[in-house]
């Protein structure tokens, strides 16, 4: 006779399954993405005064989640200086100031600008996708009575970056070097085409360097004749031609940005402008990043929707053993009563277990083939999470060696010092010139843009180091001698000749 099923068994497991399913749908509802931060970071120039920065603040619509900045003249003429020297007229004081909300990613940037006289929208636009800042909200404005250039806002961007980057974008030093180098070409080509000195000319060119931006990141461009022929049509749409001088220095600049492998994100495959009034401009990308995301959210989707109808499913089979079990206790109970009052008590007493234990045996079998009927339902498989793209390392540091391609620098804070090979197509400028890897020298501060796949150089900054006196002084040992020669030569000229003193003696008369 086989023994009697345990109930309390039987209901343990049945905890046991909802409590690893209950688990399970724990597992994959933690799984999903972050959504953008909802606070905002301001950044005010040091310039205004307390009415004008309480203008700014409620104009922003500045809340107790939001981080509030100062950005100082000084920061401004810093980060502009060698880029926008001579555009716009020298930088005396900090008053455009922004407002940055990190979004999505995938959402793309809105901008908008108030009481700006220089730098439009397409320009922080253009200057934000390349410094590698593609999904936000961007607000600039001065006070109503004190207009701006808008260069501290666009130094108040950077510093926002240092200090909360939006998780949706990556940024080098490198990369907003080359941003501001953009801006100040689309702003010196707008004042150079304005008419009567005027400003007239600044949109358009924005316009121009902007779609010509575009063209080149969405169809890869890389040869200078192409990126030339995509400027020329740009210039012709608008209906705008650009001084010579300025258009070379613009194609040479789109040629080191087709050539520094940015990884562009949002933007990489698609990308849709949309210019509106007051002063507004928008930009949406379908980038590999993006669909990336959209794959991963769809996959996490159907996890969870799959495992929610398989905890279903189990949770059904669980209802239906339990109401078996209770119906089999009923019917056991019936029996023993109704054969207990045909046969007498204590034959009654006996066959009432035996009716039990059989009945039992047969809410077993019953609980076992539902259990093998769940087993046989199809399992939910997550699919798999798509691998994002590493992007692009930036870092700085000194050189401590070169040999060959492989460049050794030491970071700060750091005692020992890394290699890294640099690709014969990377991107080197010494100085803000550009260069070859050969003119950069050890001891230099270099800022390196890392490829995330390959660990190679693919753009490089250098700054030479300052050459020590004793080292200078050393060159100039020909000047010993010379200075030698030249002060003998005017002591000499000062020689006196002295007469001899000679006494005569005259006679008397």
């Amino acid at each position: 006779m086989r023994p009697a099923p345990s109930l309390a068994r039987t209901k343990g497991q049945r905890i046991a399954l909802l409590l690893l399913v209950a688990l399970l749908l724990a597992t994959v509802g933690g799984q999903t993405g972050i959504a953008a931060e909802t606070g905002k970071v301001i950044t005010l120039g040091e310039s205004l005064n307390a009415e004008q920065r309480r203008e700014m603040l409620d104009y922003f619509k500045s809340g107790d989640d939001d981080v509030v900045l100062t950005v100082t003249q000084q920061e401004t003429v810093e980060a502009m200086q060698g880029v926008l020297d001579g555009v716009g007229g020298p930088v005396t004081g900090a008053y455009s100031s922004t407002a940055l909300t990190c979004r999505n990613l995938g959402d793309g940037l809105d901008i908008t600008t108030r009481n700006i006289t220089l730098i439009t929208p397409s320009m922080y636009a253009m200057a934000l996708v390349t410094a590698g800042l593609g999904d936000a909200t961007l607000v600039v404005s001065a006070p109503f009575d004190t207009s701006a250039l808008g260069t501290s806002a666009m130094t108040g961007v950077f510093k926002t970056w240092e200090i909360a980057p939006c998780a949706s974008g990556h940024t080098t030093k490198s990369r907003q070097r080359l941003a501001l180098e953009q801006l100040a070409l689309a702003a010196a080509i707008g004042q150079a085409i304005s008419t009567g000195g005027g400003t007239d000319g600044v949109q358009p060119a924005a316009n121009v360097v902007l779609e010509t931006q575009k063209t080149i990141v969405t169809e890869k461009l890389k040869k200078e004749a192409d990126i030339d022929a995509a400027l020329r049509r740009e210039e012709q749409s608008e209906g705008i031609e650009i001084p010579g001088d300025l258009r070379q220095k613009l194609v040479d600049l789109f040629v080191r940005l087709g050539k520094a492998n940015i990884d562009w994100s949002t933007f990489a495959a698609g990308w849709t402008i949309e210019y509106k009034a007051n002063n507004q401009i928008s930009m949406t990308g379908d980038g590999i990043a993006v669909r990336e995301a959209r794959q991963t959210a769809t996959a996490e989707a159907a996890a969870m929707t799959a495992t929610a109808e398989a905890a279903s499913a189990l949770t059904a089979t669980a209802e239906a053993a339990t109401q078996l079990t209770a119906t089999a206790r009923a019917h056991a109970r019936m029996t023993a009563t109704a054969r207990a009052a045909a046969r007498g008590t204590a034959t009654a007493s006996a066959e009432a277990e035996m009716t039990a234990v059989a009945d039992a045996w047969a809410t077993e079998d019953a609980i076992a083939a539902l259990t093998a009927t769940a087993d046989a339902m199809p399992t939910a498989t997550a699919l798999p999470t798509p691998t994002a793209t590493p992007s692009p390392l930036g870092l700085s540091g000194k050189v401590t060696g070169i040999q060959g391609n492989l460049l050794s620098i030491k970071e700060a804070g750091k005692q020992e010092s890394t290699q890294f090979t640099v690709d014969s197509d990377a991107t080197i400028t010494r100085s803000g010139k550009p260069a070859t890897l050969e003119t950069v020298a050890v001891g230099d501060r270099v800022d390196l843009t890392v490829d995330g796949n390959t660990n190679h150089v693919r753009m490089l900054s250098a700054t030479a180091a300052p050459t020590p006196i004793a080292t200078r002084l050393a060159g100039l040992w020909w000047l010993i001698p010379v200075a030698a020669v030249v002060a003998i030569l005017i002591l000499w000229k000062r020689r006196v000749v002295v007469e001899p003193f000679v006494v005569k003696r005259v006679a008397a008369a």
